[in-house]
C-alpha cells in the first residue's frame, strides 16, 4: 500500500513538473537573429529548430544522409543525431539561379527519427533543361524538436544572458551519382525573446521555406 502511494505521488510530481515547464516555455517567444541559416519555430505544441539547406543547379541530387552536428545555445549543447531529426526534401525543376520558382514542388524524401518514410530522390527528373536559365531547386529541411530538458536549459541560458550561439551540421550528399561526404554548415546566431524574423526581408531563395514553415 505504501509503495503504491509512492508511485502515485511520483507520477503526480512528474506530471506537475512537465506542466510547469510547458507553462514556463509559453511565457517566452523565442526566435533567432543574425542568421538565415537556422530558425527556431513553434508549431503550437513544440519548439523546434529548422535548418533549410538549398541546392540550385542543372544536376540531379540522388541521396542525402545526415552524419553529425550540434546546436549550442549559450553554454548548452544539443547534439544532433539522425535518430532525433525529421528530414524532408522537395524538388522544383523550374527555378532561376536566384531561387524564384514556377511550377510544382515535388515531395521526394521524408525521414522521421531515422526511419525513411518516402524515398524518391534517386528517381529520374522529368524535365530536360533546354533553357539555360532554368535549374533544379532542392529544398532540404532538417528539423529537431526540442525536448523538455533542452527547453529548460535554453530558458536558463537566456535568463543568464548567454544568448550567443552557433550550430554545425555535416552530411553526405549524392550529386549526379557521385557520393560527396563532408558537406556541412557552420553559423553563429543569437537567441532572443521576440517574434520570428520578418519574412519580408528574406531573400528570394527562401520563398519556399517561408510558405511551408512560417
Amino acid at each position: 500500500m505504501y509503495k503504491h502511494r509512492n508511485n502515485i505521488l511520483y507520477i503526480f510530481i512528474l506530471i506537475l513538473t512537465v506542466f510547469m515547464l510547458n507553462c514556463s516555455a509559453k511565457t517566452y517567444n523565442f526566435s533567432l537573429k543574425n542568421t538565415l541559416a537556422i530558425f527556431l519555430l513553434n508549431d503550437g505544441e513544440n519548439y523546434y529548430f529548422s535548418i533549410p539547406v538549398q541546392y540550385i543547379g542543372d544536376y540531379h541530387i540522388g541521396g542525402f544522409e545526415f552524419d553529425t552536428g550540434y546546436i549550442l545555445i549559450g553554454n548548452h549543447e544539443i547534439p544532433l543525431s539522425r535518430d532525433d531529426l525529421n528530414i524532408d526534401v522537395f524538388v522544383n525543376e523550374f527555378s532561376d539561379e536566384s531561387g524564384r520558382t514556377d511550377g510544382e514542388h515535388n515531395f521526394i524524401y521524408s525521414e522521421k527519427n531515422g526511419r525513411i518514410l518516402i524515398s524518391k530522390m534517386d528517381e529520374p527528373l522529368t524535365k530536360n533543361h533546354e533553357d539555360d536559365n532554368m535549374f533544379n531547386q532542392y529544398n532540404i529541411f532538417i528539423e529537431n524538436i526540442i525536448s523538455n530538458n533542452d527547453m529548460e536549459n535554453i530558458i536558463n541560458e537566456y535568463k543568464k544572458g548567454n544568448t550567443q550561439s552557433r550550430f554545425y551540421l555535416e552530411y553526405t550528399i549524392t550529386i549526379d551519382n557521385e557520393r560527396i561526404p563532408g558537406c556541412g554548415y557552420l553559423d553563429d546566431f543569437e537567441l532572443y525573446n521576440e517574434a520570428v524574423q520578418n519574412p519580408f526581408w528574406f531573400p528570394p531563395n527562401l520563398e519556399f521555406f517561408i510558405r511551408t514553415r512560417l
